[in-house]
C-alpha cells in the first residue's frame, strides 16, 4: 500500500460540488486532496446549461444560496479563474396568465432587492429579434444573471486551485473504501493506495451503489435523465439566456407568486409536462444553440429503468415547441446527449455525516450549476465552525 500524507480535507468526486467544496476548504488554508475516479469529469456537472439563474429558484433558501454563488462566480471571473458570460436572463410568457405571474414575480424580486424589469410584448420582441410575435405575450429580464460554459467549468477551477491554491489532484483514481480508522478518515483506491484526511466528502454523484451505499436511503432520492441538444451555429445573436412560458410554470421561484395558482394547462401543454419538458435556450461561445430539456425520473435504488436511449419522440416535441418560440437560420442538429443526476426528494440536497470524518453531499438536482458555489460555501463554513 502507497501512505501518503494526511490532509486537512479529501474531496471524492471532481465535479461541481466536490471542486467547489475543495474551493472554499483551500480559501480557509485547509489542505486539500481532490480525487477523481475517472481521466476527468464527465457526468451532470459537465452535461447541462450552465446558466446562473437564482431567479428560478424558491425564494426561502435556495434562492439566496444562488445570488451568493453569482458573486462567486464573479468573483473568480475577475482573478481569470472561469471563463463567465455576463448576459443575462429572459422568462418569455406566452399567455396573459404567465404575464401576470411573471409582473407578480418582478415585485417579489423588487422586495428582495434583486434587479428584474418587465417589458411589455413590444418591447421583448424589440430586445430579442429572434422570438416569434405569435409566442409573446411579455417578459421578465434579469440583467444579473449569467452563464458559463459547463463542458469547462469545473476544468478551468480545478487549474486554478492547483496553480494558486495548492490543491492536489489525482484524477483517474477510483476510491473503494472510506473508513474512520485512528480517529481520522483512511480512503483506499483501487490502485492499493491510501490516504488520509481530518475529514471527507464524499461528492461522487449518482453512482451511490459502490462507495457505502448502506448511508444513502433510496426512499429519500432519485435519479433524473434529462435530454438535450445543440443545433449547428447560427448567424442570429442572442443577447441572453431564454426561458419559455414552460419554464415560469416550472421553476419553484412562481410558484411563489398568486397567480400561479390560476394558470391553466393547455392539452398540449400537459403532453409535454408528462415527459418533463420546458425550453430553454442558449447560444454558445461558436454560435451554436443549446436547446432542451427534459426529466425523466426513477428511484436511485435502480437506475436501468431510464435506459440508454435518447429519444426521437422526445426531441421532436422540444423542437416542436421551440419553433414556437423563436427563428433561428437553421435547425439542424448538430449534437444529442442525455445526463443523469441524482436529486433529494425532500430537503432539495442530501448530506449526512459519517463518524463526526465522513460527510455525504450528494442529490442536489437540477440547480447545481447556479447554486453549488454558494451551497458548499455555507457547507464548509459550517464543517470547520464545529
Amino acid at each position: 500500500m502507497i501512505k501518503n500524507r494526511k490532509y486537512d480535507l479529501v474531496v471524492v468526486g471532481g465535479g461541481i460540488i466536490g471542486t467547489f467544496c475543495a474551493y472554499h476548504a483551500l480559501k480557509k488554508g485547509k489542505s486539500v486532496l481532490l480525487l477523481e475516479k475517472d481521466s476527468q469529469p464527465h457526468e451532470a456537472s459537465i452535461r447541462n446549461f450552465g446558466q446562473i439563474i437564482p431567479s428560478g429558484q424558491s425564494l426561502d433558501t435556495w434562492f439566496q444560496l444562488g445570488r451568493k454563488s453569482l458573486k462567486i462566480y464573479k468573483e473568480l471571473q475577475e482573478e481569470s479563474a472561469i471563463s463567465l458570460t455576463k448576459n443575462g436572463s429572459w422568462y418569455i410568457a406566452s399567455d396573459e396568465q404567465e404575464m401576470a405571474v411573471l409582473e407578480e414575480m418582478a415585485s417579489q424580486f423588487q422586495a428582495l432587492d434583486y434587479a428584474s424589469n418587465v417589458f411589455s410584448a413590444e418591447a421583448t420582441l424589440d430586445k430579442n429579434p429572434a422570438l416569434n410575435k405569435e409566442y409573446v405575450k411579455g417578459g421578465l429580464f434579469l440583467p444579473e444573471e449569467a452563464s458559463i460554459n459547463p463542458v469547462l467549468l469545473v476544468h478551468q477551477l480545478r487549474e486554478f486551485l492547483i496553480k494558486h491554491l495548492g490543491l492536489h489532484y489525482h484524477p483517474s483514481c477510483p476510491v473503494i473504501s472510506v473508513e474512520k480508522k485512528r480517529g481520522i478518515a483512511m480512503i483506499s483506491t483501487s490502485k492499493k493506495q491510501t490516504f488520509w484526511g481530518d475529514h471527507v466528502i464524499l461528492a461522487n454523484g449518482h453512482d451511490t451503489q459502490f462507495l457505502l451505499p448502506e448511508h444513502y436511503p433510496t426512499t429519500d432520492l432519485k435519479i433524473c435523465k434529462l435530454q438535450m441538444m445543440r443545433l449547428v451555429p447560427q448567424r442570429i445573436q442572442f443577447s441572453a439566456n431564454l426561458l419559455s412560458g414552460l419554464s415560469i410554470r416550472r421553476y419553484e421561484s412562481f410558484k411563489s407568486c398568486p397567480s400561479y395558482a390560476t394558470l391553466k394547462t393547455s392539452d398540449e401543454q400537459k403532453v409535454l409536462q408528462s415527459k418533463g419538458i420546458h425550453i430553454l435556450l442558449k447560444q454558445a461561445e461558436d454560435g451554436s444553440i443549446i436547446l432542451g430539456d427534459s426529466h425523466e425520473y426513477v428511484s436511485a435504488s435502480d437506475e436501468s429503468p431510464l435506459g440508454f436511449e435518447i429519444s426521437a419522440e422526445i426531441n421532436e416535441l422540444i423542437l416542436s415547441e421551440a419553433k414556437k418560440i423563436v427563428t433561428l437560420d437553421s435547425w439542424e442538429l448538430d449534437s444529442n446527449w442525455i445526463g443523469h443526476y441524482l436529486e433529494a426528494k425532500q430537503a432539495e440536497v442530501y448530506t449526512k455525516t459519517i463518524d463526526q470524518v465522513i460527510h455525504i453531499v450528494n442529490g442536489i438536482g437540477g440547480k447545481g450549476v447556479t447554486t453549488s458555489p454558494g451551497f458548499t460555501y455555507e457547507y464548509i463554513q459550517q464543517l470547520y465552525s464545529i
